[in-house]
């Protein structure tokens, strides 16, 4: 397909590498001599695409502060948008890490001109507003209560780590979503608060996927189906519907049974 690539890594070191060094130094001291053995291709699998996850989570935030800047939003918002690109940066070096230490990546082709979908507004609020909502308010928001089940389920020192780190780092990204609102909320009209949810609605909508398919094996990080739905269907519930709602931005019934959540 035009414009897809294998998914590889790659750093310059120098200066460069100097600068990122007190960001990345946490993931050297984790348990990386502990053994590993077993069937690990659910796990390779899933590190793989946790790799590419954070970067595009990494292109995600930069378009955030890029946004955020153009709405002339608090300086420390920006700031902490900024930095988290940096975050997602450092979880995409530790999945491909533990990918490595699982056996290898396997091959993943990836398209780097699409790490990020586009806002449907123009308006430059509701544009950085619509990014926040899809990454910080659903994607991020989700992804905490779902890596904790996966951190509980590790059943590897290693792993554990791994999940704790990423995990610290992804509850602020979540917060960034609702603080952001808060300061929005008198730029907001009710039209652009629709807009909004379906905004939310689209982002929950990717998730779609991910229900119906084979199930694989629970730990190193992977998550068995038994334990992720649950998991997911209260993350859904809890951290996105019921804080957006508070927030004036209600999510449609329908759209919560798309991914198998009731309302």
């Amino acid at each position: 397909m035009s414009g897809t690539r294998l998914f590889e890594l790659s750093a310059i070191g120098g200066p460069w590498a100097r600068r990122l060094a007190p960001r990345r130094a946490w993931i050297d001291e984790l348990p990386w001599g502990e053994p590993i053995a077993g069937d690990l291709d659910d796990a390779r699998r899933v590190w793989t695409r946790s790799a590419f996850s954070e970067y595009a989570s990494a292109a995600a935030f930069a378009e955030i502060a890029a946004g955020l800047l153009a709405a002339g939003a608090p300086i420390d918002v920006i700031a902490a948008a900024s930095d988290f690109a940096v975050d997602e940066i450092v979880h995409c070096e530790l999945a491909a890490r533990l990918a490595a230490a699982l056996g290898g990546a396997v091959p993943l082709e990836v398209d780097l001109a699409r790490l990020v979908r586009p806002p449907v507004a123009r308006a430059p609020l509701l544009a950085v507003a619509e990014r926040i909502v899809r990454t910080c308010c659903v994607g991020e928001a989700l992804t905490v209560p779902v890596l904790n089940a996966a951190r509980r389920a590790a059943a590897s020192p290693l792993f554990e780590a791994a999940l704790s780190g990423i995990v610290a780092d992804e509850a602020h990204h979540a917060q960034l979503g609702f603080w952001f609102l808060d300061w929005a909320a008198p730029r907001l009209s009710d039209a652009d608060r629709a807009h909004l949810a379906g905004a939310a609605e689209g982002a929950l909508a990717a998730f779609a996927p991910l229900f119906g398919g084979s199930c694989g094996a629970t730990g190193l990080g992977a998550l068995a189906c038994t334990q992720f739905d649950p998991a997911f269907a209260e993350a859904v519930r809890r951290s996105v519907v019921r804080p957006l709602g508070l927030r004036g931005i209600e999510i449609r019934a329908e759209a919560l049974a798309t991914v198998g959540v009731a309302a």
